[in-house]
């Protein structure tokens, strides 16, 4: 039996396929905030990631930060409830150049959508947002139960 010098190169293709392959599985054991591979091998350059959020709850309100650069104000609808926050992005962009002898025509789309629930219940009414240098930042009041007022009842 003769030795083929490639068969440890393929070997160590496989392990490396293996172990690139656990890496990109979703969920929680995800390594890697990259997109995942195509079948061809290659990237996805042109996706949102997933912004990173942040919900905080203080005494009287809640504060939700959710980081998104490179996003237009006018591109961010939002809206609150009593129990959550959703957040939608859609961009679209259009470009034509045209010069002597050839035209050029670009486009592209891409949106996010994310739901934030709350802790506890709010007045939706008094939400207000800032979007500043790439974060939006959403503070909510929360619904104060007077716990107060107490009332006796007799028991029949």
């Amino acid at each position: 039996m003769r030795h083929d010098p490639f068969d440890e190169i393929r070997r160590l293709q496989r392990e490396m396929d293996r172990i690139l392959g656990d890496m990109w599985s979703g969920g929680e054991e995800r390594f890697l905030s990259l997109p995942a591979p195509t079948k061809r091998g290659d990237y996805l350059p042109d996706v949102f990631r997933e912004p990173v959020s942040d919900l905080k709850e203080t005494d009287k309100q809640v504060i939700a930060s959710i980081e998104m650069p490179g996003v237009s104000k006018k591109d961010i609808q939002l809206n609150v409830t009593e129990d959550g926050l959703e957040v939608k992005v859609e961009q679209k962009h259009e470009m034509k150049e045209e010069k002597k002898g050839y035209v050029r025509m670009e486009s592209g789309y891409r949106s996010y959508y994310r739901r934030l629930p709350f802790p506890t219940k709010v007045i939706a009414d008094k939400a207000e947002a800032k979007y500043e240098n790439g974060v939006l930042e959403v503070t909510v009041p929360k619904l104060q139960i007077d716990t107060k007022k107490k009332k006796m009842i007799e028991v029949k």
